[in-house]
């Protein structure tokens, strides 16, 4: 098995706390957690507080696998009771830059942008492997794909790609020097959650896009002029995007580039159109953020505007628009199942819609917060939706029933993760200097 930092550095600690005592321990495997049996939750009302716990530098990412809640805070990766918040394990990950996937059952842990990977056992803490190196990482919910040279402008002696199984790093195919590159932008997904196993990746190579099969590692013959935006499977057809619009275009136009990537014949070349922000101008993405690799759809999926802004559903493979609706929505965020649109990119009232045909299901009011703020989020996870509002300078996170509409809860706070029954959120009341309190609410 390769060595790994993270669980030789937990051993270290707690050899230390044999030889110098209990007290002098911060970092463990097991012993004291951060559990707040003061904190009643946050203000407001809603949901069933189920545990509170104090963070060092808040919460970065956040997840629940299994029965385990895995919080990385940007000093350490929390492994916690699920239901009660008692804490299991502790692994040390100092650093903002951290991230954390949740594939396949695991937690994957990134020291940075293109850093070491550890792959992390959620009920244990135990690390599965790791990477000694840094590497440029693409998860799916099967497989790790790896590339050892994360930067091809710099020179390398030997780059090698590979595919490694998420659970226990077995590689499934590697290539030295392969000619591509490994791109992650997806349809559909949402973080931390690695998007589902896919059977291509997209690539570039010197000749442009391309789709990468997943089970061998061979480059499909196909290719497409990679326009600098995104670059997406939608099944075997590779498509590119372009976000800018033309010259004197009034309509937010987003120029899209098929090709079928097994055989290299056009699919369709089209537009689709973004949408506008509050004060007019284009919304140009189609993601939830600005550096999101995910596009807002399912499947071939991809969710956008008309020209004069009603929400569509255009498959990728065709150009084929699935549905449109009547009134008008800029998507925002979304899962498998539904959309969540607002009047324009960032003010309005907020919509969820049914995925499979575009029937608006409720529309809530203006949650009274722009999504230009840096507080601004928002999710959409199975039963649940949750967004970002405020009242002046006060945050708080609303959380819907997805059927429904009905509003669950009102808790003051920013809103952490959200799942198919429980949602965290942080606050800084009652905590002190460089903490925040990490509250699990139930439904």
């Amino acid at each position: 098995m390769p060595a790994n930092r993270a669980s030789l550095w937990a051993l270290a600690v707690i050899v230390v706390s044999m030889v110098v005592g209990a007290g002098a321990v911060a970092l463990t495997v097991g012993g004291p957690d951060h559990r707040d049996t003061d904190q009643i939750g946050p203000d407001g009302d809603g949901g069933t507080v189920a545990w509170t716990i104090d963070t060092r530098n808040g919460t970065r990412d956040a997840w629940v696998v299994g029965g385990t809640a895995v919080i990385l805070d940007g000093e350490s990766l929390l492994g916690l009771n699920a239901a009660d918040g008692a804490r299991r394990w502790q692994l040390p990950y100092p650093g903002d830059d951290i991230t954390l996937t949740v594939a396949g059952g695991m937690a994957v842990v990134q020291r940075g942008p293109d850093g070491p990977v550890d792959v992390i056992e959620p009920a244990t803490g135990r690390v599965a492997w790791s990477t000694k190196d840094p590497a440029l990482m693409v998860a799916r919910q099967d497989a790790l794909y790896l590339d050892s040279c994360p930067d091809r402008r710099e020179p390398a002696g030997s780059c090698v790609t590979s595919g490694r199984r998420v659970t226990d790093g077995t590689t499934l195919w590697s290539a030295t020097n392969p000619g591509f590159s490994l791109r992650s932008d997806v349809i559909g997904g949402r973080r931390p959650l690695a998007p589902a196993a896919t059977a291509y990746l997209p690539v570039t190579t010197s000749s442009g896009g391309a789709l990468l099969d997943t089970a061998s590692g061979r480059v499909l013959p196909g290719r497409v002029e990679a326009a600098g935006w995104y670059l997406v499977a939608a099944g075997d057809t590779v498509a590119a995007t372009y976000h800018d619009p033309p010259r004197g275009d009034q309509n937010c136009t987003v120029t899209v580039d098929a090709v079928r990537a097994r055989t290299g014949k056009p699919a369709w070349k089209g537009t689709l159109h973004s949408g506008r922000r509050a004060d007019g101008e284009c919304h140009k993405r189609l993601s939830e953020g600005w550096s999101g690799t995910v596009m807002l759809g399912s499947g071939t999926d991809v969710a956008a505007v008309t020209r004069n802004g009603r929400t569509t559903l255009t498959d990728l493979t065709t150009g084929k628009v699935r549905w449109t609706t009547d009134e008008p929505g800029v998507p925002i965020a979304g899962d498998d199942r539904h959309l969540l649109v607002r009047d324009n990119a960032e003010t309005g009232p907020v919509s969820l819609l049914d995925m499979t045909d575009g029937r608006r299901l409720w529309t809530a009011p203006d949650p009274g917060l722009p999504g230009t703020s840096a507080s601004w989020e928002s999710a959409v996870a199975g039963k649940l939706v949750a967004v970002m509002g405020a009242t002046g300078d006060r945050p708080y996170v609303l959380v819907f029933d997805a059927t429904t509409g009905k509003q669950l809860a009102r808790r003051g706070g920013w809103l952490t993760a959200l799942g198919d029954d429980w949602v965290m959120v942080s606050t800084g009341a009652g905590a002190k200097a460089g903490h925040l309190k990490q509250h699990m609410l139930t439904f």
